[in-house]
């Protein structure tokens, strides 16, 4: 595996508010520069963005952040427009709605892919008026929005990959059991008669409903990145051990860098490989100190106190070149 691609961390806007003053915003070289798209009340919130094939800008965004109770609004997704061209927002328009926590969204053709844990919902326009006609509960029961589904992400072998954290499902029989893929990765099992791949429901805008999960509900063994086929079955884990993988993303050579947001000073960067396992959960847990632990190998890259989130690899044509071959990493906690 190729890892010589050369990390940078650069402090990106992870969350589009109102600032009162130009040192407000997040020190960038000097050959970049940093404006504001979209601001209050255009978006409130916003977890999640994605492009669709016109180049448009969608946001999820929402009031279920951190303790949404069974009665809170749902979050939302928006489509953005600029109508003058002038490179700042000035409209938007609901494109689905009464969704859990969005933390991660990506196309495939006319389908937009949501991670709102504890679902992952697919939703299409089938009219072409720029709202949702279709939603399918692809899987459901995948745990709280704490450390749940996000880094979606469309992989050069045609299969969704996806980042997990260590939230795990109620495994309640008929309606709340997750595939099996996330079961084993949490280190739960299910009845013989449960399949491994309940069957996916499909509803219209006026009857979809989300699935509320108590954001206080329990972990399971460890969190990881897994795989999918375009129709949401042959899902596998790819590699597990992680405690809340974030987001993932992949180079041009179809290497790929993560994110962890571990606990005290035990933030990484890992490159998932096939059938990894790194160590979360495990009986010999990887521990950062090593006190009281039988020997293990040691960490490969640097590990920070901070919350590494986005991650992208830039191969941009038209940025300078000095970027390109680079993966850009978020750590919102750091300025």
């Amino acid at each position: 595996m190729n890892l010589r691609a050369t990390f940078i961390f650069v402090n990106l806007l992870s969350c589009l508010s109102v600032w009162s003053q130009i040192e407000d915003f997040p020190l960038v070289p000097g050959d970049m520069e940093v404006r504001v798209f979209a601001q209050e009340p255009l978006v409130r919130n916003p977890c999640a963005i994605t492009f669709d094939s016109k180049g448009r800008l969608f946001v999820g965004m929402g009031p279920q952040y951190r303790r949404p109770k069974p009665e809170t609004e749902g979050d939302k997704v928006f489509v953005l427009y600029d109508s003058d061209q002038d490179g700042v927002a000035d409209g938007r328009k609901a494109f689905a709605e009464g969704l859990n926590n969005i933390q991660g969204m990506v196309w495939l053709g006319d389908q937009l892919w949501i991670a709102n844990s504890p679902d992952l919902t697919v939703v299409r326009d089938l009219d072409g008026d720029d709202e949702a006609d279709e939603y399918l509960r692809l899987y459901t029961d995948l745990g709280n929005i704490e450390h749940g589904l996000h880094g979606l992400n469309w992989a050069p072998d045609g299969k969704l990959y996806m980042s997990k954290g260590n939230s795990k499902g109620l495994n309640q029989a008929p309606d709340r059991i997750a595939p099996k893929a996330f079961r084993e990765l949490w280190g739960m099992s299910a009845s013989e008669d449960v399949p491994d791949f309940p069957e996916p429901r499909l509803f219209t805008k006026t009857t979809y409903r989300n699935t509320f999960h108590d954001p206080n509900d329990d972990w399971g063994l460890n969190g990881g990145v897994l795989r999918c086929n375009p129709d949401g079955s042959g899902l596998e884990i790819v590699s597990r051990g992680m405690r809340n993988p974030w987001d993932i993303a992949f180079d041009s050579q179809f290497n790929w860098i993560g994110t962890d947001n571990d606990q005290n000073l035990g933030d990484k960067l890992f490159s998932p490989f096939y059938s990894a396992n790194f160590g979360w959960g495990h009986p010999w847990s990887y521990d950062w100190l090593g006190d009281d632990h039988l020997p293990t190998a040691p960490s490969a890259g640097p590990l920070f106190e901070g919350s590494g989130t986005g991650v992208v690899f830039c191969d941009i044509e038209g940025y300078p070149e000095h970027y390109r071959g680079l993966y850009l990493i978020n750590d919102w906690l750091k300025r």
